[in-house]
């Protein structure tokens, strides 16, 4: 199945902003969608979704859930932007630059994939070379660091979760 590949250490390589990086979602209020990918790739592969999540219970807002599969994720239209929970956090994997208050949510492109199987989103035609593509696959794998975020995003990066020596 063709994925969104999110490449986090090539993104780094890169050091883009969110703003180099086009977006033609048509209710985002400004083009920031990097960000969105970013935010979904942090919670995925950085994000130790602990049992007693201390940046959910520090949000003043109710604006982190700790969902019942584990994952934490974060309603952007109750985040007033104090960063809490990136102080909380006991690991640091909350980034505050990927906290932004206002946060257009990525569609991810479905709707125009569901028509035309070989397109490829704007996000993916900007981004510089490696760092944001389209790709058929079908198995997450450890060993090349590819993990899947629900049935349309691939990321790329490290995982704590499958840390040397971590059982």
């Amino acid at each position: 199945m063709k994925k969104l590949l999110i490449d986090i250490p090539e993104l780094m390589k890169a050091n883009v902003s969110g703003r180099d990086i086009q977006c033609e979602y048509f209710y985002h209020r400004q083009n920031d969608g990097a960000l969105s990918l970013l935010e979904i790739a942090e919670f995925a592969v950085y994000c130790r979704q602990c049992k007693e999540a201390f940046c959910v219970t520090a949000c003043p807002k109710d604006a982190l859930e700790h969902r019942k599969d584990g994952m934490i994720i974060r309603y952007n239209m109750r985040c007033v932007g104090c960063k809490s929970c990136t102080l909380a956090c006991p690991f640091g994997t909350i980034f505050p630059e990927v906290m932004n208050y206002i946060t257009s949510k990525c569609d991810l492109c479905l709707k125009k994939l569901e028509k035309d199987p070989g397109y490829v989103p704007l996000c993916a035609r900007t981004a510089p070379d490696n760092t944001i593509t389209v790709q058929e696959i079908d198995v997450e794998d450890p060993q090349l660091k590819l993990f899947f975020y629900g049935d349309h995003v691939a990321i790329k990066a490290h995982s704590w979760k499958y840390k040397e020596g971590k059982r």
